[in-house]
């Protein structure tokens, strides 16, 4: 095949392409769409409601598939017939955007409220772990307190047992000091006899020897014995 033969249908096939691609542009049917709600299974019969929008929840009472019609009842208890080729069991993309805006502003808002709980948390924590540093803190100190008192208590029942052993070796002393201040007394008494009894042995053994020394003494001669 010669080289003009092959650009010619070279060319040819360029344009049949830029064709069919012209044609295959990819456009979306909007799915607002308003039906109306008969009271029969046709278009010749009276309009209950002139537009039902879509997203409009029903629920479906029975269907003609020869007629193509189906008998709904609204929520609010309007009851007619619509073509079946409008219903369908899945929500329309516009309501189902908007129930996923709101589900989304819903999980935006749980989740805010879920950071807010999560800030209160880490406080909660951070306090409590403040908290248990300090009952640490009060437990060491309580326990060497405990050990302290411990310590005292030991001290204090040795404290008592020397105390109780000094009572009775006090009371000892004193029983011993009161039978010596008791001799010391009869001693003292005993002495006091005596001297009292030297002193009365010394004043009449004076008397003795001056009665005998009276007696002793020569007496003086009488006048009448020179004559």
């Amino acid at each position: 095949m010669n080289r003009p033969i092959k650009t010619g249908l070279l060319l040819c096939a360029l344009a049949l392409q830029a064709g069919v691609t012209a044609a295959q542009e990819i456009r979306f049917i909007t799915d607002v769409l308003y039906v109306p709600l008969r009271s029969g299974q046709g278009s010749e019969y009276r309009i209950l409601h002139r537009g039902l929008p879509s997203g409009t929840r029903l629920t479906v009472q029975e269907t003609n598939v020869d007629s193509g019609y189906s008998r709904v009842v609204t929520d609010n208890g309007t009851e007619g017939w619509m073509l079946t080729r409008y219903l369908t069991e899945e929500m329309p993309a516009s309501d189902r955007l908007t129930t996923l805006q709101a589900e989304y502003n819903t999980l935006i808002g749980d989740e805010n409220s879920l950071r807010a709980q999560l800030v209160d948390l880490r406080q909660a924590l951070s306090e409590a772990n403040d908290r248990a540093t300090g009952l640490d803190r009060v437990l060491a100190e309580t326990r060497t307190e405990l050990q302290d008192l411990k310590r005292l208590s030991s001290n204090a029942l040795n404290l008592d047992i020397t105390n109780r052993r000094l009572t009775e070796e006090n009371q000892v002393t004193r029983t011993r000091l009161e039978v010596l201040e008791a001799e010391n007394q009869r001693l003292k008494d005993s002495a006091d006899s005596r001297a009292f009894m030297n002193g009365a042995m010394a004043v009449l053994a004076g008397i003795v020897i001056a009665l005998v020394a009276q007696r002793l003494r020569p007496r003086p001669r009488s006048s009448s014995s020179w004559v």
